[in-house]
């Protein structure tokens, strides 16, 4: 049966900040502005050259922001090829985001470069960089809002607010009337009541709102995640805490390249223990696998995708 509804599940997907010199404010550059200024993630203030030549992007989704806004990269995360399918042209591969050449990045000669906050090796790049007088901005992305402050910041330094309206802006409105129609649904607790797993080729885990794309867009919503008030459950999958708490929907992300060994193992976890069948969000097939490159990786300007393919699950509505 869980085979079943896991096929389903492939079958389906298969066919489918801004801030200033202080913090809270941002400079709004004219046409004559020579530097945009602001605090990044790390609480730095940032001073950038408007239109830099040369730019950098330790993560691919920085990457993708970057050109979103109508900039050019001389390098660039392995992500930014791999799961984003930028085109780079000569641009220099730095390898993945937590294993990125040095040397390599320095080579590429960046005059600015884009930096995950959250990334221990990227902040571990700072010292080097600074010393180096490369100018570095960190930034942390983990929902919407923050993704359009980033996306604000890097149009004003490329200049061009026009990409700002089309790929922030405007993805912004469609979020919130797909908001709107959810919240105007009027569901039961028990009916925004979920648990989210994330599965890889070597673990399945539950996770929480805070910190992934998938969870924080469940909470905006207004979801009750019952990971969040059983912390246990972030360190142990027990099949009888959630039994006790009995979410109406199973959302399943997976991560890394290897979906199908992510899903052989969450069906191996979910066979090996009955008690995952007495579930009714299992029995009832409200189970469900989303797109990791719209719930896993962060959408960006598909952000609005991501919601409006989001509130129609929750909604029951054909997908």
């Amino acid at each position: 049966m869980l085979k079943k509804i896991l096929s389903a599940a492939v079958a389906a997907l298969m066919l489918a900040a801004f801030t200033g010199c202080s913090a809270g404010s941002a400079a709004t550059p004219g046409p004559d502005s020579v530097t945009v200024c602001f605090t990044d993630a790390l609480g730095r203030e940032v001073t950038v050259p408007s239109r830099p030549k040369r730019v950098a992007a330790l993560i691919g989704s920085f990457a993708d922001v970057w050109m979103l806004a109508g900039g050019t990269l001389c390098a660039a995360a392995e992500e930014a090829w791999n799961d984003f399918n930028l085109e780079l042209g000569d641009a220099v591969n730095l390898g993945g985001a937590h294993s990125q050449s040095l040397e390599k990045l320095l080579a590429s000669d960046p005059d600015f470069v884009l930096a995950s906050a959250s990334t221990v090796s990227n902040t571990d790049m700072l010292e080097v960089l600074e010393s180096a007088g490369i100018t570095t901005a960190y930034f942390d992305v983990d929902c919407f809002e923050d993704y359009l402050e980033m996306l604000d910041i890097c149009c004003r330094i490329t200049g061009r607010q026009d990409l700002f309206q089309r790929n922030g802006l405007s993805v912004q409105k469609r979020i919130q009337e797909s908001k709107a129609g959810f919240a105007a649904a009027g569901l039961s607790e028990r009916e925004r009541t979920v648990l989210l797993l994330r599965a890889s080729s070597t673990s399945v885990k539950a996770k929480g709102s805070s910190g992934t794309i998938l969870g924080e867009m469940l909470s905006d919503l207004g979801c009750i995640n019952i990971a969040d008030s059983d912390k246990t459950l972030l360190d142990t999958l027990s099949v009888e805490s959630i039994i006790r708490r009995e979410p109406y929907r199973i959302f399943v992300v997976t991560m890394g390249d290897d979906t199908d060994k992510a899903l052989s193992g969450l069906a191996a976890l979910m066979e090996k223990n009955p008690a995952w069948l007495t579930l009714e969000a299992v029995r009832e097939s409200r189970l469900y696998l989303l797109d990791r490159k719209l719930f896993n990786i962060k959408p960006n300007a598909k952000w609005a995708d991501s919601y409006e393919k989001l509130c129609n699950i929750l909604l029951d509505k054909a997908q």
